[in-house]
């Protein structure tokens, strides 16, 4: 019997994992994949993460790993205009850094302290019983009091527990690929508002660039041809892909169920705030799972978005009309704090 069941190895599901198990809970980690795996992801690890590291020991290892400190943000409109917005100067500084890395260091340091992880094992059901949960798994059945769904916003766990949302209308879809930095990227992020959706590249260590697409089913292919052609991508490049990018919230704590990032409330990827929302989640969910105080979680997971959910909206409507966003460019020449409504990378940095 494992006091906590973690499925998702994710930066969210390995950050309760270490301070579940560092307090001397047995923790149990399923995780589908072996790391380390690349995700779809923009690969910025925001400021907003660094306290949470800290806590964890592990912000030395994460500044020695592969990365670029960012320093800027240009965004690109429609009509070819664009704008420069600089990051804070810090010691705490925005991150390109690939998943590949972040989240193996993250997994390892919740083994490190304890935790018992089993990687490439799927869940395939879940059963609630008076006390305990039983998980049944490709790699055999465990059982636990508590279980956390950090496994992202296709969660399994929701999925079998009946609580996954109904996809949206006309859903977009997310292409990421890794690919040699181009010249003149040098250590800024680029946005890029385009008619099919919107472009994100950053540089994220040994020379080697992040590319993220956004847009419609019905846009995609059109979005990544001219990606293809203006970065001189080969055929068989690998693109990773996940959908949707917008999905209603879940309550994150209810009856010894706990879910953290992704799992529990999906934010724009435009925003860049995504990493750091799983890092700091998970770790508000350990602490409420070790004082048994879900109403602490539901608090502090509220208080977590508070007063950032309309900015997340506002970024929302700016790619899916880039006219919007290219409006923003424009007067972002004149009220540079218009452009920093539309990512927390400028005003948590």
């Amino acid at each position: 019997m494992f006091d906590v069941a973690i499925i998702g190895g994710g930066p969210g599901g390995a950050t309760c994992a270490a301070l579940c198990a560092a307090s001397g809970h047995r923790v149990l980690l399923l995780e589908r994949s072996r790391f380390p795996r690349e995700k779809v992801c923009g690969d910025c690890l925001n400021p907003l993460a660094w306290d949470a590291l800290d806590k964890l020991g592990v912000s030395g290892e994460v500044l020695l790993s592969p990365h670029v400190k960012l320093e800027g943000v240009r965004f690109f409109g429609l009509n070819g205009g664009s704008l420069r917005v600089p990051l804070p100067k810090s010691s705490r500084p925005e991150l390109g850094i690939t998943r590949g890395r972040l989240d193996a260091i993250l997994l390892q340091n919740a083994r490190n302290k304890g935790a018992d992880i089993q990687e490439e094992t799927t869940l395939t059901s879940i059963k609630r019983h008076a006390n305990h949960w039983q998980l049944d798994s490709d790699n055999g059945s465990f059982l636990a009091r508590e279980l956390v769904a950090a496994d992202g916003r296709n969660s399994s766990v929701a999925r079998l527990l009946g609580l996954l949302p109904p996809l949206l209308a006309n859903e977009r879809i997310g292409l990421q690929t890794h690919f040699q930095t181009p010249a003149g990227l040098d250590a800024d992020i680029e946005l890029h508002f385009l008619r099919e959706g919107y472009a994100g590249l950053a540089p994220v260590g040994e020379g080697t660039a992040n590319l993220c697409l956004v847009s419609r089913s019905r846009d995609l292919k059109s979005i990544k041809a001219a990606a293809m052609q203006k970065y001189e991508l080969p055929e068989k490049q690998t693109w990773r892909s996940i959908t949707p990018l917008s999905r209603a919230a879940l309550l994150p704590a209810q009856e010894n169920l706990w879910l953290v990032g992704d799992a529990a409330r999906v934010v724009e990827p435009f925003t860049g705030e995504g990493i750091a929302y799983a890092i700091r989640s998970g770790a508000l969910c350990a602490e409420a799972i070790l004082a048994q105080r879900p109403e602490r979680y539901l608090a502090a997971h509220r208080d977590l978005y508070k007063g950032r959910l309309w900015v997340n909206h506002l970024a929302r409507a700016a790619c899916l009309f880039p006219e919007l966003g290219t409006g923003f460019v424009r007067l972002g020449k004149v009220f540079p704090q218009a452009l920093r409504l539309l990512t927390s990378k400028v005003v948590r940095g």
